[in-house]
């Protein structure tokens, strides 16, 4: 079966995706030309995914697997250094694009209704274990371009990933957006990722802020004080909320529209 579409892809994201599939940043990086464990892929090239057959280029918008690159699939069976949950990662290399030795890896993991990750497991739970529903859900663990990389071209991918995430029926894309107050002050995960739509609890210290008292999340915030989130906000584990009509499609779409990509 085809990637399917939904009601919210076909009113909203049509025109968008197809806007940026039609890209020369798209065109050039995320051909579906790649190796996946020594299987040569390219632009006719067929992928079967979980009930769905995916062109190539639409597996490379999933997984932002760039042109080019080497990718090894493994199975994670527990959490991982930066949080990232059991699943199955693919980890690309693409030395012209992903700056070395830096490699982008992206995973997938079943996503139960408490919003907590379900362990793979090659073993049995038990007969009387309760079965929680579960939507997948797409987690990026590590995304480093050079800084030579074309202008646009990591929020292109994203956007891309995010739109083939939500025609596949996936509810969230979560990450760790790094740096700020207190980590690495090299890394800016998290002003940039607030940007597409990322978002995320704040901290009780945060709240505590009179001005920032009725603020709930990050997005609350950065609707006050924009300012303020640079010189202040910190590191943490943020989430893009692939439902339909969401606060996070909205913060994404007019991104895009303000930097002309659509």
């Amino acid at each position: 079966m085809a990637l399917p579409r939904t009601d919210f892809f076909d009113r909203v994201l049509q025109d968008p995706y197809d806007r940026l599939q039609a890209s020369n940043l798209a065109r050039q990086y995320l051909s579906g030309a790649f190796r996946l464990d020594g299987t040569l892929f390219d632009a006719a090239t067929l992928v079967e995914f979980d009930d769905f057959e995916l062109t190539s280029a639409e597996y490379a918008q999933l997984l932002m697997i760039f042109t080019d690159a080497r990718v090894h699939e493994q199975a994670q069976y527990g959490v991982g250094p930066d949080e990232a949950p059991p699943g199955v990662y693919f980890t690309s290399v693409q030395p012209a694009i992903l700056q070395h030795p830096h490699k982008n890896r992206i995973g997938l993991y079943q996503d139960a209704d408490d919003g907590i990750s379900l362990y793979l497991s090659d073993g049995d739970d038990g007969e009387d274990a309760a079965e929680p529903a579960v939507a997948q859900a797409l987690h990026i663990d590590h995304l480093f371009l050079r800084h030579q990389a074309p202008d646009w071209l990591g929020t292109v991918a994203f956007a891309l990933c995010a739109m083939t995430s939500h025609r596949l029926g996936y509810r969230r894309i979560t990450l760790i957006a790094g740096g700020g107050e207190g980590y690495d002050p090299h890394m800016i995960g998290y002003r940039y990722w607030p940007k597409l739509g990322f978002d995320a609890p704040l901290e009780a210290a945060e709240q505590a802020i009179p001005a920032f008292a009725a603020c709930q999340t990050v997005q609350d915030l950065l609707e006050l004080d924009v300012a303020w989130w640079t010189d202040h906000g910190s590191q943490r584990l943020m989430e893009f909320d692939l439902c339909a009509d969401s606060r996070s499609w909205a913060k994404l779409l007019d991104y895009l529209l303000d930097k002309e990509l659509i």
